[in-house]
């Protein structure tokens, strides 16, 4: 089995599992559009990376929460009304459209299913929880992140998509009997821009130290880092010697893809 994995920016991505193709969260709005959260605003500082044909033809979506730098006007347009869709419950304003036939909402633990091409694909919504304090992630809004397992014949390939989250060891629990390939991991260390609110919430999203802790406890295969360096409110830069102790770690520039089997 083929799988390959692109980041086109932010937190959307696609992967292919042979002719299988899985995208998330599309937000494609260009360099410099600013996304205003009414407590703070936030810059595109660099546009998605893409080629025509990456959006074309997806077999499902992954949809995390309803946060702007999540979906946007933009890359909403992409999502064809035939595709199968997945989704945090927080979305279901954007598909009161009824020609959408093929949408499902998860919430914690809850489990889809999906096959084509003769591969088959589980889909089980686990915790993301949007902020290092747990007291402010419900009122940012917590979101789903995703255990996709991909499976043809004796062929098995487990992945784990983080959705905004802070590492907590907990998640361990999500994942017991389970070997990890690979995680998608939102990074970035987000915060609520330079506002006072900010400095009391904290951090929103995972940085550097978080994924080092995760790729320990976690044991992966392999993890991809997205969702940094695209926004200005994503205050940390990972750089290619983040990870030096950790060659399992892959860094990948907008527009970049890789092999994974």
């Amino acid at each position: 089995m083929n799988i390959s994995f692109k980041w086109i920016g932010g937190a959307t991505w696609i992967l292919r599992v042979d002719d299988v193709k899985i995208a998330c969260d599309p937000v494609l709005c260009p360099e410099g559009h600013v996304q205003d959260y009414k407590y703070f605003k936030t810059k595109r500082l660099n546009s998605p990376v893409y080629d025509e044909s990456d959006f074309k033809n997806i077999n499902l979506w992954l949809l995390t929460h309803n946060h702007e730098d999540h979906l946007d006007k933009y890359g909403f347009k992409m999502i064809d009304r035939e595709s199968a869709v997945v989704s945090h419950k927080s979305l279901k304003p954007y598909f009161r459209d009824d020609k959408f036939k093929n949408v499902t909402y998860l919430g914690w633990n809850e489990e889809s299913n999906f096959s084509s091409g003769g591969v088959s694909f589980s889909i089980r919504a686990v915790p993301a929880i949007h902020a290092k304090k747990k007291f402010f992630s419900g009122k940012i809004g917590n979101g789903n992140g995703y255990v996709l397992c991909i499976g043809r014949d004796d062929f098995k390939y487990n992945i784990y998509i983080t959705g905004d989250s802070v590492f907590n060891r907990g998640i361990k629990t999500y994942f017991r009997n389970t070997d990890l390939d690979l995680i998608i991991v939102n990074a970035g260390s987000a915060m609520l821009g330079k506002s006072f609110l900010s400095s009391v919430i904290g951090r929103i999203t995972d940085n550097i130290g978080d994924i080092i802790k995760m790729n320990a406890v976690l044991k992966p295969k392999s993890m991809i880092p997205v969702h940094w360096g695209t926004f200005s409110h994503y205050s940390e830069k990972i750089t290619p010697g983040s990870f030096d102790k950790h060659d399992n770690i892959k860094i990948l520039n907008a527009g970049e893809s890789i092999v994974l089997s």
